[in-house]
């Protein structure tokens, strides 16, 4: 390539190890551990980025994606090709090691009269390389050649086994894989749907196809003009054809068999029709039971200049800042998301309702029945047993990002976000020996729950309960740490007079600045033990649901 080379071996290093815990790709057996992650690089001012999936240890396999914005080009140069991580083990903490190999990373290229500029197909090569990082259990840092580091998440339980095999390049794009069906499926009827989320800009017949739009917005549109992501399928003229989730045409269908199957994603189609579509392979007794259960897993992604990657959500505190005082806690593990918002009764009592079970589109997407609760255990009261449930209707969730959003529920549509409870508290590095943020509870006292977030020194953390009466009841309490970050004291608030499930907006009020003392003692980063009114104890842990 150009002078630009020596730096793109160190980063396409770092896509390996990055893709060495993420998603899909060409390897088999161990496909425990599912991985992803992004970069971004800056050399004498060409500027590239990437993403990369992969699964399996200790061998990972997927593909990664580079956008590369060489000197003196008009257009990015942008590369998907296979990669594979050795020495890769992500089912305990500590230092992680190895070797990757990045297919096509290196290439040179051509400069048109226009500044136009094209890869030339038969100068690519494999960069292979050794990296090293440290796992904790959640997340990951690599550092490549001194020059990039890079972070990641792993996920080791995918939804089910699956390994890709792609070769994507300017002009064609083909990719397959190989899934195996989860144990409980087997046997059962059903069918394997091969889909995309992909920019309505590349999408025939949208007009038509309301229902194939999610809410998600597309990646690098400009934001006075912004893209929606739409569910498609590639027709016969191998062209992106909308449809919605209880309409898509099966790849195949019948009776669910043990072993590998073979499911043909991508066959030689032309690489601009699906730029910017991340391609999905999943299953179940139709289409809308696949997209709602959340049976499906990324495969492949052909980027471009405006991308759809679905990404799940933060967990922490959410909110719409025009509808200030009412709030929604979420939590995404793995496949799973765990939902409660905060708000008000029209009599204005402080009330909660509850929603979890899968997320679909590696966690972006999440349809599931919105809930009450009534009759459970109260703040310092012993443990009644569990609580009575009212469905209240339907909640959807599309995030366009990990912090931004859209919520439909019984009271309409509501833009949503990360929220800040300190000054620049989403930006704010973690205390030393911070506990996990989430939910927590107490395994023997279920039907109460603790949602905690940290931002950095300070803890907001809420109790979402009942009262004497039975009644569900929030409780809320905001400070920073005490005793080295071990320790948090104060009392616990009470609001009321907010806004209601499908009310306007208005002004909620503070109740109660002090109901009642509050105290967590956390043992570890799971670990704690709360007390109570009256001097009563309760053992928290972090709820792993």
């Amino acid at each position: 390539m150009t002078a630009s080379m020596s730096f793109r071996n160190a980063l396409i290093l770092a896509a390996a190890m990055f893709c060495a815990l993420l998603g899909p790709s060409t390897a088999a057996a161990q496909a425990d551990a599912s991985v992803t992650g992004v970069f971004n690089y800056n050399l004498a001012g060409q500027l590239g980025n990437g993403s990369f999936k992969c699964t399996g240890q200790p061998t990972c396999t997927g593909t990664y994606t580079d956008i590369y914005h060489a000197d003196g080009c008009s257009n990015a140069l942008i590369v998907t090709a296979p990669f594979t991580a050795t020495g890769l083990n992500v089912a305990q903490s500590g230092p992680i090691q190895g070797t990757a190999s990045l297919v096509n990373w290196f290439y040179s290229y051509t400069i048109g009269a226009d500044g136009t500029c094209a890869i030339i197909p038969t100068s690519f090569d494999v960069l292979s390389e050794p990296f090293d990082g440290s796992w904790n259990g959640k997340t990951g840092t690599i550092t490549i050649g001194g020059l990039l580091q890079v972070s990641f998440t792993a996920d080791l339980a995918p939804v089910f086994p699956m390994t890709v095999t792609s070769n994507i390049d300017p002009v064609q794009a083909s990719a397959s894989a190989q899934i195996q069906y989860r144990p409980q499926d087997v046997g059962k009827q059903g069918s394997v749907f091969v889909f995309a989320l992909a920019p309505a800009s590349q999408v025939k017949n949208v007009s038509a196809a309301k229902r194939a739009f999610l809410g998600i917005m597309a990646k690098g549109a400009p934001k006075d003009a912004p893209v929606q992501c739409v569910l498609a399928q590639v027709n016969s003229s191998g062209q992106l054809s909308a449809v919605s989730a209880d309409s898509m045409s099966a790849f195949l269908s019948g009776v669910l068999q043990a072993g590998n199957v073979s499911v043909a994603i991508l066959n030689a189609v032309p690489t601009p029709n699906v730029a910017g579509a991340t391609f999905f392979v999943g299953y179940g007794a139709n289409s809308a039971d696949m997209i709602n259960s959340g049976v499906n897993r990324s495969a492949v992604t052909v980027a471009g200049s405006v991308n759809c990657e679905p990404q799940g959500p933060q967990t922490g505190w959410w909110w719409n800042p025009a509808e200030d005082g009412r709030g929604f806690s979420i939590e995404l593990q793995g496949h799973h998301l765990f939902y409660a918002a905060f708000l008000y009764d029209v009599s204005g009592r402080s009330t909660w309702v509850v929603s979890s079970g899968p997320a679909s589109l590696e966690g972006s997407y999440f349809v599931n029945d919105l809930y009450s609760a009534s009759g459970g255990q109260t703040l310092g009261g012993s443990y009644p047993g569990f609580p009575g449930t009212k469905k209240e209707g339907t909640l959807t969730l599309a995030f366009n990002d990990a912090s931004h959003g859209t919520m439909v529920w019984p009271g309409g549509l509501v833009p949503i976000q990360r929220q800040p409870f300190v000054p620049d508290g989403l930006t704010l590095a973690p205390s030393a020996n911070q506990p996990e943020s989430g939910w927590w509870w107490n395994a023997q006292e279920n039907g109460r729950g603790f949602f905690l977030e940290w931002q950095g020194a300070s803890l907001d953390m809420a109790g979402y309960m009942y009262d004497d009466a039975g009644n569900p009841v929030w409780y809320i309490t905001v400070d920073r740490m005490q005793g080295a970050g071990s320790t948090y004291s104060n009392t616990w608030w009470t609001y009321g007079g907010g806004q209601t499930l499908t009310g306007a907006w208005k002004p909620n009020h503070q109740t109660s600045n002090n109901v009642a003392p509050v105290t967590v003692q956390f043992t570890g980063p799971d670990t704690a033990l709360m007390t109570l009114p009256n001097g009563r104890t309760t053992n928290l842990t972090r709820q792993r649901f």
